[in-house]
């Protein structure tokens, strides 16, 4: 296997050249926020980086990813993209006066092995979606075992702070 150089210049985020074979990653969101990231170049900027659940490096995403998953998701809040899927792969772009390689996500919502049962939300009406641990139908069971209701995540997450937030 050979090493390209941007891997040893660029080693703390997935770029072009994590890509390798030009197999498409498909990827669970953990969360997205902004944070300060040194470049290669030693600058820093404040960026929006997005974790996985996958065992793979973060991602800076930039504004063309930031709408396609808006565009995916029907929602620009980053903390609702948290627990979905994406599929990221290579584009041709024009950057810095020439045509280089770009981490894209694609246009489409990448489709699991297997057709997951859909759950609605007691509280929000959305249906449920897996987590980067539970799918659908495990995740609407243990809300129902914990609140006595079918929650979605993020619905379950603020349930579980104001009880948080009651208790102290």
């Amino acid at each position: 296997m050979q090493t390209h150089w941007k891997k040893l210049t660029n080693p703390n985020y997935l770029g072009a050249y994590s890509i390798e074979n030009n197999q498409d990653l498909i990827l669970t969101i953990k969360n997205v926020r902004e944070e300060r990231v040194t470049g290669p170049d030693g600058k820093k900027a404040d960026c929006v980086v997005c974790y996985f659940y996958e065992n793979v490096k973060p991602m800076i995403l930039n504004a063309t990813n930031m709408k396609m998953i808006t565009k995916l998701y029907k929602t620009p809040f980053i903390e609702e993209w948290a627990d979905k899927k994406i599929q990221i792969g290579i584009e041709k772009v024009k950057a810095f006066g020439d045509i280089v390689d770009a981490l894209r996500v694609r246009k489409t919502i990448p489709q699991t092995e297997q057709k997951e049962e859909i759950v609605k939300c007691s509280n929000c009406g959305n249906d449920i979606q897996s987590t980067g641990r539970l799918n659908s139908v495990q995740l609407a069971e243990y809300t129902i075992q914990k609140y006595g209701q079918a929650l979605c995540s993020v619905c379950a997450t603020k349930l579980a702070q104001e009880v948080q937030n009651n208790a102290d």
